[in-house]
């Protein structure tokens, strides 16, 4: 990194560090503590992520089309994540939610119980993979 974006960007991390020390200061000093005080400081928070969130995946996107290994590598896993759900889809059932009291839980039938059992049985897919290729790593450094 060239020493001049070094030193903007050190400039523009500075102004959103005093910004964030004075609304801060602002909200934690104030004698009654009101919503509009800590709602300041939160909506400050939240729009820093939202910044972040997109420089990050802004730069990411950058990255890959400069360097299509890298873009072919993503696709490639993108690809198998979506063969992974569509897997998952099939697994699960749209069947109602019952409390238990037998009655069925208001709007736990059809399409949206289908997609939440989808998503768990993604997360225990992966979560199986996961574990596998830790101990599959782990061995393998047993092994050297």
């Amino acid at each position: 990194m060239n020493k001049s974006l070094s030193k903007i960007l050190m400039i523009g991390t500075l102004v959103l560090a005093l910004i964030g020390a004075v609304l801060y200061y602002l909200s934690s000093n104030a004698e009654d503590v009101t919503d509009a005080a800590m709602g300041n400081y939160v909506s400050y928070a939240i729009l820093l992520l939202i910044i972040t969130a997109g420089l990050s995946i802004i730069f990411s996107l950058l990255n890959m089309l400069k360097k299509p290994a890298v873009l072919k590598k993503a696709l490639l896993t993108l690809g198998v994540m979506a063969i992974v759900l569509a897997i998952a889809y099939f697994m699960a059932d749209g069947n109602a939610v019952y409390d238990a009291s037998g009655k069925v839980f208001e709007g736990s039938e059809g399409s949206i119980s289908k997609w939440v059992g989808t998503f768990i049985n993604y997360s225990i897919i992966l979560m199986i993979v996961g574990a596998v290729l830790f101990l599959f790593d782990m061995i393998k450094n047993l092994v050297k």
